[in-house]
């Protein structure tokens, strides 16, 4: 798996957790929302925004340097190099029988 989506799927449950605890407490502001969009719309928009993008490249950046940014192509090469008949011949087996959807 890539480090951007890792980064962009932490991203959004933290935006979604973030926005439902916050929503239920933000419930006396009910009455103003169209004043304080209004006027202070565009801010918040952008603040919100960077603060997702500031969320998002701290997370891709722990992702890139625990090594999780590398682990997908590892695991893909290990694969590819199983299913070539290099090591276990037993796993070899298994995976062709499952390519060919033969499943016992």
């Amino acid at each position: 798996m890539q480090p951007w989506k890792i980064s962009a799927g932490l991203t959004a449950a933290i935006a979604g957790s973030t926005f439902l605890i916050a929503g239920s407490r933000l419930d006396y502001l009910a009455p103003f929302w169209s004043a304080i969009l209004a006027d202070y719309g565009l801010a918040l928009a952008l603040h919100t925004a960077l603060a997702l993008a500031t969320v998002a490249a701290a997370i891709y950046g722990v992702a890139r340097a625990t090594g999780l940014a590398d682990l997908g192509r590892r695991v893909d090469l290990a694969e590819r190099s199983v299913r070539r008949g290099e090591g276990d011949p037993n796993l070899t087996d298994s995976l062709r029988k499952d390519d060919e959807g033969d499943w016992e």
